[in-house]
């Protein structure tokens, strides 16, 4: 005798489905609803999907993400400009302090240089520690030669003569000197000091001092910053693309190596001209954000002997 197979698509008895929106499982007084196993089968395979007792989708009812939610913990990546730095509160002079006075403020309060300004406000020179070496008090002051005096304009050596022996600041005074604004970028900034070979830059709003960038507030700047913090580790494939766009950058030779990054270790391997070069590269890799640790098996590429 062949025994008959029957094959039903619901149960014999309902199951129990419990919430899956991580609400407390119903007490005794609350009211159970009872569900087929193929509604229940339907719920748990899509994970994002409810169903209700007439068989019908909805959303489970999760917080939705703000569009805009930032990935990471890090700070702005908008370039640092010169009010993050500025010191504001700048000492100043007028142009009828006397030199003296100038030479003892900028000693008792270790500065370099003072602006000076007009009784509006204005920014009309600097005076700096380069504008009172050559002073006729402590015997500095420049002596040329009588032949060197014929090919020395006249106006040139007055002015000598002013800036050694004038008692007020607008006699030794520099005006006319480049000058800084509160929405440009420390990058600007730097340019013009090492191309100026410049200390400090005066900040203006208009043609009024607002405050003074030096050398010192940019070292400052790098003293204060802070690697940015993750939320949310990048991937090694997204490792992967960041460094390799950052080793194209520095190296013509990017096309000799080989880097591999695996749960944020990374690999770097092939031929380099110099070792700047390499050094360069290595560089970058450790400026990536998520490397944990670089293998460097970089060789310098021979030199042919002619």
């Amino acid at each position: 005798m062949n025994a008959r197979s029957h094959r039903t698509h619901e149960p014999l008895t309902p199951h129990l489905l419990l919430p899956l929106d991580g609400s407390p499982a119903p007490n005794g007084t609350s009211r159970i609803t009872l569900w087929p196993w193929r509604l229940r089968r339907e719920a748990v395979s899509s994970p994002h999907q409810g169903a209700d007792p007439s068989g019908e989708n909805h959303e489970a009812r999760r917080p939705a993400a703000a569009p805009d939610a930032p990935q990471t913990n890090r700070r702005s990546t908008h370039p640092m400009t010169v009010a993050d730095v500025m010191t504001r509160d700048v000492v100043s002079v007028s142009t009828a302090t006397p030199v003296s006075e100038i030479a003892n403020v900028l000693s008792g309060k270790r500065i370099s240089a003072v602006p000076v300004v007009g009784v509006d406000g204005r920014l009309v020179g600097i005076v700096s520690e380069c504008d009172l070496i050559r002073r006729a008090e402590i015997g500095t002051e420049r002596r040329r030669s009588w032949w060197r005096k014929v090919f020395v304009d006249i106006s040139a050596e007055a002015a000598d003569y002013v800036r050694a022996h004038g008692r007020k600041a607008r006699h030794v005074m520099t005006s006319g000197g480049a000058t800084a604004t509160e929405d440009m970028t420390l990058a600007d900034v730097a340019q013009v000091m090492e191309k100026r070979r410049l200390k400090r830059l005066p900040v203006v709003r208009g043609n009024r001092l607002v405050g003074i960038v030096s050398r010192s507030d940019l070292v400052k700047a790098v003293a204060r910053h802070r690697p940015s913090l993750f939320a949310r580790p990048p991937t090694d494939n997204a490792i992967l693309r960041d460094l390799t766009s950052r080793v194209k950058v520095v190296t013509p030779s990017h096309r000799l190596i080989n880097i591999s990054v695996h749960r944020g270790n990374a690999d770097i391997a092939g031929l380099v001209d110099s070792a700047a070069e390499r050094e360069a590269v290595l560089v970058a890799a450790e400026n990536t954000p998520g490397i944990r640790s670089i293998q460097d098996r970089l060789i310098l590429r021979p030199r042919s002997i002619s």
